[in-house]
């Protein structure tokens, strides 16, 4: 099983057993003069394969610059295997947020991923749900696999 597919197994399990429905990234709409959401929200994560020194490495990457939000190593727990959780987010607009995480952007709350020397030439993982309650999903999957990375405002310069 790739490390995609584990993933999204992963989240999807995480959420039936918190009462969170997937919904279809499909519908009907019908245009008015009141805001149209076309979906009802999505969350998303990221994830990554690491070996021991390099779960360690970036780790200490991670609280060298202050992002962590786990205070200890034995916290930064994996997924399943060796694939070990990074970010949990929720997105009000499908794919918006995960593609600023990727980036260093100025003045938007991300993860910055491009930023971490750890990461380099890793193949990061990526999945997203479009599920009925966004925010409690993302809660959900924070709770069964804690994240390593906070967000932050500021431009990451090395």
């Amino acid at each position: 099983m790739n490390n995609h597919t584990r993933l999204v197994n992963a989240m999807r399990k995480t959420l039936g057993i918190n009462g969170i429905q997937e919904t279809p990234a499909s519908g009907e709409f019908i245009l008015s003069a009141l805001k149209t959401i076309l979906f009802p929200g999505a969350v998303y994560g990221f994830a990554v394969s690491l070996s021991e020194n390099e779960w360690r490495a970036l780790f200490a990457e991670v609280q060298a610059r202050g992002m962590s939000n786990l205070a200890k190593l034995e916290s930064f727990k994996p997924i399943e295997g060796s694939l070990y959780p990074i970010y949990w987010g929720k997105d009000k607009y499908l794919g918006a947020r995960p593609h600023q995480h990727l980036r260093n952007p100025d003045g938007t709350g991300s993860i910055r991923l491009s930023t971490y020397s750890t990461l380099y030439g890793k193949p990061l993982v990526c999945a997203s749900l479009v599920v009925t309650d966004n925010v409690s999903a993302e809660v959900a999957l924070k709770s069964a696999f804690p994240d390593l990375l906070k967000t932050s405002r500021d431009v990451y310069i090395t």
